[in-house]
């Protein structure tokens, strides 16, 4: 199979941090292929890799975030009487997900309202997290502070037009 793709199409498919790290391995290669954006070709195991072949490109950013968090949900949390998913763990996963978007990527308009609606519902999100309870749980001989993942899951607005 023939993969052809420029760099922002990879951005737009919320595909670069994964790119960045697991293909190119260096942040300062990705901006010079960005700088340039030109179509290239890519392999079926990088694209496989990176996730390349599993999304479509939507400028709906807030409902490519809720299913990250889902994902992060489903992959992170740790079962007792309820769910449950570290606090350091999910609060690095809101940072995460922007780093999908480097600073040196120059979107068009649509994608500019599409970045800014995304940061405005990440902070609207961060701000109802931070009045969930924190409820701390010991194991191994480690305490940590851990959020009820079926809470989170309740804060997610999917019908956001």
């Amino acid at each position: 199979m023939k993969i052809t793709i420029r760099p922002s199409g990879i951005i737009k498919r919320c595909c670069w941090d994964a790119y960045v790290y697991y293909v190119l391995k260096s942040d300062k290669e990705g901006q010079k292929l960005l700088e340039a954006d030109e179509e290239f070709e890519i392999s079926e195991k990088d694209a496989l890799v990176m996730g390349l072949l599993k999304v479509i490109e939507t400028d709906n950013l807030i409902h490519k975030f809720n299913g990250y968090i889902v994902e992060v949900l489903m992959n992170k949390s740790m079962g007792r009487k309820e769910l449950m998913i570290r606090k350091k763990t999910f609060d690095l996963a809101f940072d995460k997900f922007l780093n999908k978007f480097p600073d040196y990527w120059e979107p068009n308009e649509n994608w500019i309202k599409s970045l800014a609606d995304l940061v405005e519902y990440i902070d609207i999100m961060k701000e109802k997290i931070s009045n969930l309870e924190v409820t701390e749980v010991t194991e191994r001989n480690m305490t940590f502070e851990t959020y009820s993942s079926n809470a989170i899951r309740k804060l997610l607005k999917f019908n956001y037009y």
